[in-house]
């Protein structure tokens, strides 16, 4: 099949090479404005230019992230070549980064890419809520980084950097109103205390009606009702020691998803009470994403804290900074898993009687945490810059769900609690070799240990779990990463770089385990060696910034997670276990063009290719007669790794003299099709979509004010931003993204 992917972003980039050529032999010179900006970052434990370091780095101003209506991960994953973001639930998100992700959400689970805010690792994914008013930007590290951030950032790391309280009185405060009862309000206020005290308040709540028709009913589902806060005071205690403490909660109150039933083959693919699309149509489902025939209306409320003290205390060539953190969460979740009523018969009866394997599943986690930093980081006056530090963390998960079967009796609860407890040291230091030449060097140690104890108990017909007695078990690994960096100042602005770097991911044990002897076997830690090249460019006066990276990636033991139909069974079980090899190789660029002073034109666009090298699972299928079959997945893609992804924008400004000025901008982005099972079944495919966004805004001369009427998913894209299988792969069921939605945002900024 013809592949039309070049040929949908074709235009715009024909558009933007159009422009570059036209104004080239404009009269706009470098005196008449000042370029692309600096971006600073703290990618590397240091305050540092993002054009100097020699790695692939996304940054996102909180000014872009404000302008584009950035609210969540799922709208930085979109803006990022080379990640992905999808989300089993509302409150369960799932983070790929060239092509590595973790589906495992048990308790004592580890993801793939760390998430931190202002340094503070977040453990718990039920935890990672990030729908602030105050962000200064948003850095996205590509790749392992062992080195500096340990455990768990194997595909790469996400640091959230909030402003911090400044000593001049600053207020901005936004209202938001749009389709589906849309209401929001965001405010932040901050300045002096007292001569050497300074402190920040900010909040951002949200109102939503929700898109989701409930077809029995006629009522309205997904509603949403959010707020997140923060507060800060900066104390400035000598000439040489600033303190600062900071509190952070999030209360979220959410309404149910659509689950939509998006195929059915084999025994459940026979139009008959096992074919949920076929259920679907009947019914009256409609094949609409927006339609639900749920007998539950699914709900989601988290709550989320968080405390922090800072210490930085300048020394005479060295800064010592320690951070102590608590974080805590509760996370209370239930979702009709297919949006599908029950069935009034049995197995082979009409479509129209209901769905005969409906299912309730639901979940409840509590979660705190504990960590620990201290980091010693040389002042930057000599030709060696260094840091060094320790790393501690304590963390408990306790957490249950729920299968609840509605056509038959059965509901299945499985009980997990995790300890984990961990430690690293680590150091990194860079050399100026010569004048053009620097060489950046890494290591770091890591050590963690999970105890868990399980249990299952069932009432009814035990079918995805069996019971169990609480049983227990620990285990622990530990892991030696590094980085090695050369790079090259080519001219005064282009630095070519190369590095090899190292990372890993903690083992772990499956969550909901259908079994006690499956609950307890743990699956290893997973490693990764990645040999990356790249350069980044800044051209034409100034006028054109140009980031491209190219890496190749073995991975060891890869931890996968698979739904399966064991051997003779009926229903299939959860299984997270380690792949043999894997290889992933891609290019990613990233570009800022500014062809005239009223224009900027921008983007990224990414290439992967993943292949299990090796992949026997230790498991046997069922083949469809009752036999055990052990599948060979080897040379099929990895999960969650669409071959391309892509975003760009263009943004126009008038300038309107006294009356201030009028800006455009039009965002694209586009992913290609992606597999969320190893076995890369047709049904567990999320195909290509393309989403346009719009906003048009208007400024006051002194910059106070600024009214914006914006609409996102311009053109109405029905687009899956989830999918996962039931029965062997034999039925699957997708959520769907937002319908086109509008707005108006008024902005007051003092």
């Amino acid at each position: 099949m013809k592949d039309t992917t070049l040929n949908t972003i074709h235009p715009l980039t024909l558009a933007t090479a159009i422009t570059a050529a036209i104004t080239g032999t404009s009269s706009a010179t470098a005196e008449d404005f000042m370029g692309i900006e600096e971006v600073v970052v703290t990618a590397q434990k240091r305050a540092e230019s993002l054009q100097d370091i020699p790695l692939a780095i996304s940054a996102f101003s909180g000014d872009q992230v404000r302008e584009d209506g950035i609210s969540t991960l799922e709208d930085i994953g979109s803006r990022t070549p080379g990640m992905v973001f999808a989300a089993f639930s509302a409150g369960q998100p799932e983070i790929a980064i060239r092509g590595i992700g973790t589906k495992e959400d048990g308790a004592a689970a580890s993801d793939s890419t760390v998430v931190s805010v202002d340094d503070v690792y977040i453990a718990a994914r039920t935890a990672q809520v990030f729908d602030i008013f105050d962000l200064e930007r948003v850095e996205v590290l590509r790749g392992p980084q062992g080195t500096l951030y340990g455990k768990n950032s194997i595909g790469g790391s996400i640091n959230f950097v909030t402003s911090k309280p400044t000593e001049e009185t600053e207020f901005r405060i936004r209202q938001t109103v749009g389709d589906y009862g849309r209401n929001d309000t965001g405010a932040l206020l901050s300045g002096a205390l007292s001569d050497n005290v300074f402190g920040k308040v900010s909040f951002s709540r949200r109102e939503s009606d929700g898109y989701i028709k409930h077809v029995p009913t006629g009522d309205t589902w997904g509603e949403q009702e959010t707020l997140a806060w923060r507060a800060q005071v900066r104390w400035l205690a000598t000439e040489n020691v600033e303190i600062q403490f900071s509190a952070d909660g999030a209360d979220d109150e959410l309404g149910a998803s659509n689950r939509e039933p998006v195929g059915g083959v084999g025994r459940s693919g026979n139009g008959d009470s096992l074919d949920p699309v076929a259920v679907n149509i009947a019914l009256g489902g409609a094949n609409d994403p927006h339609n639900s025939l749920a007998e539950t209306e699914g709900s989601t409320d988290r709550d989320v804290e968080g405390y922090s003290v800072r210490v930085n205390w300048d020394l005479d060539n060295m800064t010592l900074t320690s951070i102590t953190a608590y974080r805590e969460s509760q996370f209370d979740w239930i979702e009709d898993s297919e949006g599908l009523p029950p069935a009034t018969s049995g197995p082979t009866g009409p479509a129209d009687a209901g769905f005969f394997l409906d299912l309730n599943d639901s979940a409840i986690e509590e979660t705190q945490q504990i960590t620990q930093e201290f980091r010693l980081t040389s002042s930057g006056d000599s030709s060696i810059d260094w840091v060094v530090g320790l790393f501690y963390s304590l963390e408990d998960i306790e957490r249950s769900e729920t299968f609840a079967f509605t056509s038959f009796p059965s509901v299945q609860t499985s009980y997990q609690e995790n300890e984990s407890s961990s430690w690293a040291l680590y150091g990194q230091s860079g050399f100026e070799l010569t004048d053009t030449l620097s060489l950046t060097a890494g290591l770091r140690y890591s050590t963690e240990e999970k105890d868990i104890a399980v249990s299952n108990d069932v009432n009814g017909a035990a079918a995805l779990l069996q019971p169990f007695d609480e049983v227990e078990a620990s285990d622990d690994w530990s892991n030696v990463s590094g980085r090695l960096a050369l790079d090259w100042a080519v001219a005064e602005d282009a630095l070519a770089y190369a590095s090899i770097s190292t990372g890993f991911k903690s083992g772990g044990f499956t969550g909901s385990a259908s079994t006690a002897e499956r609950a307890t076997t743990p699956f290893d830690s997973e490693k990764a060696t990645s040999l990356e090249v790249g350069l980044k460019s800044q051209w034409w006066d100034n006028r054109l910034r140009l980031n491209v990276s190219a890496f190749y990636t073995d991975y060891e033991d890869l931890q996968v997670t698979r739904f399966f139909l064991p051997a003779g069974g009926t229903f299939g079980e959860f299984i997270t276990e380690n792949a043999a090899t894997a290889t992933i190789d891609g290019i990613e660029l990233e570009f800022t063009l500014l062809p005239l002073e009223q224009m900027e034109i921008g983007g990224s666009f990414a290439y992967l290719s993943t292949e299990f090298d090796e992949f026997n699972p230790t498991t046997a299928n069922d083949d469809g007669a009752g036999n055990p079959t052990i599948p060979d997945y080897s040379g099929n893609k990895l999960r969650q790794a669409p071959r391309k992804t892509a975003s760009f924008y263009g943004k126009y400004t008038w300038e309107l003299g006294d009356s201030g000025s009028l800006y455009a901008k039009v965002n694209y982005r586009f992913q290609d099709e992606s597999f969320y099972d190893p076995d890369n079944n047709d049904l567990t495919m999320i195909p290509k979509y393309r989403i346009w966004d719009a906003r048009v805004a208007w400024k006051s001369l002194d910059e106070h004010w600024e009214v914006a009427a914006w609409a996102k998913n311009l053109g109405d894209e029905e687009y899956r931003t989830h999918i996962f299988s039931q029965r062997g792969g034999e039925i699957a069921f997708a959520p769907f993204g937002a319908p086109a939605t509008y707005g108006l945002s008024m902005t007051y900024t003092y």
